[in-house]
């Protein structure tokens, strides 16, 4: 059975990834408006997109998350969400678009997702239970794509594209409250919850990896 304090980390878990998520796959609904306040063509957006993406693949926050914790890791990334979705409203050149929704967003995007969340997760729920809470979390990720891009696209219809996002926005700071709901300390554990594995270093153990044909 899946204790109580690990039932409210999961529920914080699955909205918070819904939420961020489903904001991401509403961004393509602002590529005509944005593009046109710019008088810029689509591979500018395109190109702020894919930097977006860069960003959000890479390791990084999960190596922060082991080292001060992934309460703080999605609390800062719900407001730096928050913050860089305003900053697009304030945009006036593609350097800022790019610095903005491809920079800012996207290292929100890294912070917000799955790689923080799941890992936050596994250290409260028994082993038994990890593949079902990983199925749970990541299905309601992606229930996010089909909640939130129909509230953007109605946003869109009957206000500004910069009131759309700066509602949206403020649909992220809620990613920062539910950081509340997950472990605070790195490595935290239920008091019944053993240590399956020991505990490496980050840079120790990449090395291992990077000697496994396998991962590479």
């Amino acid at each position: 059975m899946i204790p109580r304090r690990a039932l409210i980390a999961i529920g914080c878990a699955a909205f918070a990834v819904m939420i961020s998520t489903g904001i991401r796959q509403s961004f393509g609904l602002f590529l005509q408006p944005i593009t046109a306040d710019l008088q810029s063509g689509r591979e500018t957006f395109s190109l702020a997109i894919a930097l977006n993406n860069l960003i959000y693949g890479l390791p990084l926050v999960g190596f922060l998350a082991d080292w001060i914790g992934p309460r703080l890791v999605l609390m800062v990334g719900g407001l730096l969400y928050a913050a860089g979705l305003i900053l697009v409203t304030m945009i006036s050149s593609t350097i800022g678009l790019n610095l903005t929704f491809g920079l800012l967003v996207g290292l929100a995007l890294s912070a917000t997702t799955y790689v923080v969340v799941l890992g936050a997760v596994a250290q409260l729920v028994p082993p038994a239970q990890r593949t079902r809470t990983f199925g749970f979390i990541t299905a309601a990720g992606s229930s996010g794509m089909f909640v939130v891009p129909p509230i953007a696209q109605f946003l869109l219809v009957n206000f500004t594209w910069q009131m759309a996002l700066t509602i949206l926005a403020g649909l992220t700071l809620i990613i920062a409250l539910l950081a509340f709901g997950l472990p605070n300390r790195p490595g935290q554990r239920l008091a019944n919850q053993p240590q399956i594995e020991p505990d490496e270093p980050f840079f120790q153990l990449l090395r291992r990896a990077s000697r496994n044909h396998s991962y590479l």
